[in-house]
C-alpha cells in the first residue's frame, strides 16, 4: 500500500500555514483587491489546499483557480477495474494522525475501513527476489491464544535476528510524527512561516533534507545494518519506490507508514 506522496504532505502543510500571511501581504501591494490562488492539480493535494486555504483565510475570500487536465477530480485517489478486480490506483492509506487529509475524507463523506483483527497478519515475509530471507510463523486461527502464542514466538524470532534496532525503529518514526504534529497547533502557539524552510526549521524537521534516510538512521539513530537492508529498504521501496539512500524526510515520512491503525481509502 502506498502513502500519500511527500510533497502533497507538505504542499498542504505549507499552504494551510502561511496563507494568512500571503492574504495579508497581497492585499497591500494590489490595493485591497482579493488575491487570486492557482493550483496546479485537482487530486487530494490540490482539491484539500484550496479547501482549506478559504477556511484558513479569516480576512479574505481569494478567488482561487484550480487547472485540472482530466475531466474528473481526484487525481491518483481513484480506483480502477482490471479483470473484474478492483486496484487502488495511488494511496491507499491514510496515516491516523494525518488530521487534514482525515478531516478532508469526512468533508467528502468518503467512508474509510479500518482492518479487522481477522483481516490483520501477524506474520511477515521479506522476500529478496530469490527466496525469503526472513518468514515468520503463520497463524489464521479463531483462537485468539494461539495468535498471541505465535506473535509471541515471532517476536522474539526479530529481537534475535534484529535485536534493539526495532525499538530504536520505532523511536524515530515516534519522533517524527510527533514534529509533524506540531503543525496543528493553534495560530496562538506557532507563527506563521514564508518558506517551507522555514516551517520545517521550526518543528526540527529541516536536519533530515541534508542527508539520506540511511545516514540519518546508520549515524543518528545507530540501526542495525541488516536491519536497514532487509526491513527499511523494503518499506521505502514499497511507499515511494526507492532504495534507502531516499531523502532522511521523506524516508521518515516513509517509515511512519509501517505502523498500525491505518484507515483504508
Amino acid at each position: 500500500m502506498f502513502m500519500l506522496p511527500l510533497k502533497i504532505l507538505i504542499l498542504l502543510l505549507f499552504f494551510c500555514l502561511t496563507f494568512p500571511q500571503i492574504s495579508s501581504s497581497t492585499s497591500t501591494s494590489s490595493g485591497g483587491d482579493d488575491a487570486t490562488v492557482c493550483i496546479i492539480g485537482s487530486g487530494i493535494g490540490g482539491s484539500s489546499v484550496a479547501h482549506f486555504l478559504r477556511q484558513y483565510s479569516t480576512n479574505h475570500h481569494p478567488k482561487i483557480l484550480i487547472f485540472e487536465r482530466h475531466a474528473i477530480v481526484g487525481g491518483r485517489m481513484a480506483t480502477v477495474t482490471i479483470g473484474g478486480d478492483a486496484f487502488e490506483a495511488g494511496a491507499s492509506i491514510l496515516h491516523p494522525k494525518n488530521y487534514h487529509a482525515s478531516n478532508y475524507t469526512d468533508l467528502l463523506n468518503l467512508t474509510g475501513k479500518i482492518p479487522s483483527s481477522s483481516e490483520s497478519s501477524i506474520s511477515l515475509g521479506i522476500w529478496d527476489g530469490n527466496g525469503f530471507v526472513v518468514k515468520t510463523l503463520n497463524a489464521n486461527s479463531n483462537w485468539g491464544i494461539v495468535n498471541k502464542i505465535v506473535s509471541f514466538f515471532n517476536g522474539i524470532y526479530l529481537f534475535i535476528r534484529y535485536g534493539f534496532s526495532l525499538v530504536k525503529m520505532e523511536g524515530f518514526v515516534d519522533e517524527t510524527v510527533n514534529k509533524f504534529l506540531k503543525y496543528y497547533e493553534g495560530v496562538e502557539t506557532r507563527p506563521v512561516f514564508e518558506s517551507v524552510e522555514e516551517m520545517l526549521k521550526w518543528a526540527g524537521l529541516f536536519n533530515l533534507t541534508g542527508k539520506s534516510l540511511k545516514e540519518e538512521l546508520v549515524d543518528g539513530v545507530k540501526l542495525a545494518p541488516l536491519l536497514i537492508k532487509e526491513l527499511v529498504t523494503v518499506i521505502t521501496r514499497i511507499n515511494y519506490g526507492q532504495s534507502a539512500n531516499i531523502s532522511g524526510l521523506a524516508g521518515a515520512v516513509s517509515l511512519a507508514g509501517s505502523g498500525g491503525g491505518f484507515m483504508g481509502c
